[in-house]
Formats: C-alpha cells, structure tokens, sequence
C-alpha cells in the first residue's frame, strides 16, 4: 500500500467532534511481500474450491444453494 495522506473530517451534526486521520507511512517492503504471497494463495485456493469436482455432481440449479450453504457453514466453523 502506498503513503496516504491524512485529512481531517468536518464537525458532526450537534458535536464539536472532528475526526483526525494522522497520516499513513504505507507498506514496509516485507508487508508488500507478504500481502503479494497472501494474495497469491488466495487465488490458489479460490481456484481449487470453484473448481472442484464436486460441483460437476449437482445439478446446474442447485449450485448456488450448495456454495452458499459451504459459506455459512465456514462462517460457523
């Protein structure tokens, strides 16, 4: 991630309150690796999942409920 520069938000409806983002440095360079090799792995897995046989034995409607289903019950878990 790049440097971002802060900014400062304006006074909320009937408060004096004003946000103050300090500035953000971005990325260390073994941040960046790390993000690149997580992202890498990210699309590995995703490929493995959507291209499982197992989706090849259910009929074409019943797909979606069935990823849906694998989601929630991975949410849970």
């Amino acid at each position: 991630m790049d440097p971002a520069s802060g900014w400062s938000g304006e006074k909320t409806l009937h408060s004096g309150y004003r946000q103050d983002v300090p500035d953000s440095p971005g990325y260390t360079p073994e941040q960046t690796a790390q993000e690149s090799r997580l992202r890498a792995r990210l699309l590995e897995l995703s490929v493995v999942v959507s291209e499982h046989p197992y989706w090849a034995t259910l009929e074409r409607g019943a797909v979606v409920d069935a990823r849906m289903e694998l989601k929630r019950v991975t949410r849970e878990a």
